[in-house]
């Protein structure tokens, strides 16, 4: 076992779902907006394991409220929850829309009743989707637009991104919000959020808003890819591969989609809270891609060559490494992707979560820990197909 591993606790995880059935008394209705995506989906299992299931209300994209549902209950399995659990949720748990949906006067006055908000909904796509904006920002707005006045509601959570900082912070990124110059984006998505949280602030002062920020979402610490292979991939290019633009020493501030989902959950429900604006990560634990890449020789039972540092021009023949010279639109994919993620690699960011540590007593699993079950639960699967989960 390597030096920085640590036996796998669970007091972080048992004291989080003890302390949310406590504070979570002081809840009368909770909204979550996003409860079938990566975070969201852990979130609204986090939740019921509070017992808050019969004081939530989801809102769920679906052709009707039986699509709707059933979309939910295959997202709670997939994050975890028994299907007999599954089986508790009901159409009552059921709002059909999205963000930018028009409101009926009945949904409206459901929407009237809730005391506490959380926002895990976005276009969280890498790719140049064009309706990546439309999505996380005026959608949002509008959706926020609902709660405007309401003598009902205590806590608007928001979840943005750490990386809506930009590209031009210093080496610890802090929590605190940002000051909304022009600032430079590698992604649209990223760009969104910041903007989002500009005019959050701005249009609506009064709101009861606290934004959460996670940093680098990866895998689940028991369940491993099997929620979502979302970024897994890249780390299974680069382990395979020994070689990035990235120094070995660089840090990637990983964080787990249960832990981030035990944090937002504790700050939604806690009665008080110190700040409005939290890191959910690693921050000074983070690790470093020469130890990722190590405890992944552990995992897999393989070594390699030493890994070097590449150009950018070398990321093609990577690409043809991993998917073969008779796939060449999913390599030149590949190629694209690795030049985005080595952007992100390359800046070495940490992301300060002393606010979080002493708020909630945040205590994450470090990803060197648990890629174990990442690496298990991808045997079979090829690297194409984890791709689609964040370029659809």
């Amino acid at each position: 076992m390597f030096a920085w591993q640590t036996p796998l606790s669970n007091a972080w995880q048992d004291s989080l779902v003890s302390s949310a059935r406590a504070q979570a008394i002081g809840v009368d209705s909770l909204l979550l907006a996003g409860a079938t995506g990566f975070i969201g989906g852990n979130l609204f299992v986090t939740l019921i394991n509070a017992g808050l299931i019969e004081r939530m209300v989801c809102l769920v994209r679906g052709a009707s409220v039986a699509d709707a549902l059933a979309r939910l209950r295959a997202s709670a399995v997939r994050c975890g929850l028994p299907h007999f659990r599954a089986q508790q949720i009901t159409e009552a748990n059921i709002m059909v829309g999205e963000l930018g949906s028009a409101f009926s006067e009945i949904d409206l006055a459901r929407l009237a009743k809730a005391s506490h908000v959380i926002n895990c909904a976005a276009l969280a796509s890498f790719s140049t989707h064009p309706q990546v904006l439309d999505t996380n920002v005026r959608d949002t707005l509008r959706f926020v637009s609902c709660f405007v006045g309401s003598k009902t509601l205590r806590r608007f959570l928001h979840v943005s991104t750490a990386m809506a900082c930009g590209t031009q912070c210093g080496a610890n990124v802090q929590e605190s919000p940002f000051s909304y110059g022009e600032t430079r984006h590698l992604v649209a998505y990223t760009q969104s959020k910041r903007e989002v949280e500009r005019l959050l602030r701005s249009t609506y002062p009064r709101l009861p808003l606290v934004v959460v920020r996670p940093s680098i979402v990866v895998g689940h610490t028991v369940l491993g890819t099997l929620p979502s292979a979302s970024i897994f991939w890249v780390f299974r290019v680069v382990h395979g591969a020994r070689r990035f633009t990235a120094r070995a020493m660089n840090r990637l501030d990983v964080v787990s989609a249960d832990d981030c989902a035990r944090a937002i959950a504790l700050l939604a429900v806690k009665p008080s809270l110190a700040f409005d604006t939290y890191h959910v990560s690693a921050g000074a634990e983070a690790p470093t891609i020469g130890q990722i890449i190590s405890a992944m020789d552990e995992a897999t039972g393989t070594s390699g060559r030493r890994y070097s540092m590449c150009r950018v021009r070398d990321f093609g023949k990577i690409a043809r490494e991993v998917v073969g010279r008779d796939r060449c639109g999913s390599g030149r994919l590949i190629e694209h992707a690795l030049r985005l993620y080595a952007g992100f690699a390359e800046l070495d960011y940490t992301f300060d979560n002393r606010r979080l540590r002493d708020e909630i007593g945040f205590e994450p699993l470090p990803f060197t820990d648990y890629v174990s079950e990442c690496v298990r639960t991808s045997r079979g699967v090829g690297i194409v197909e984890q791709m689609r989960w964040d370029f659809k």
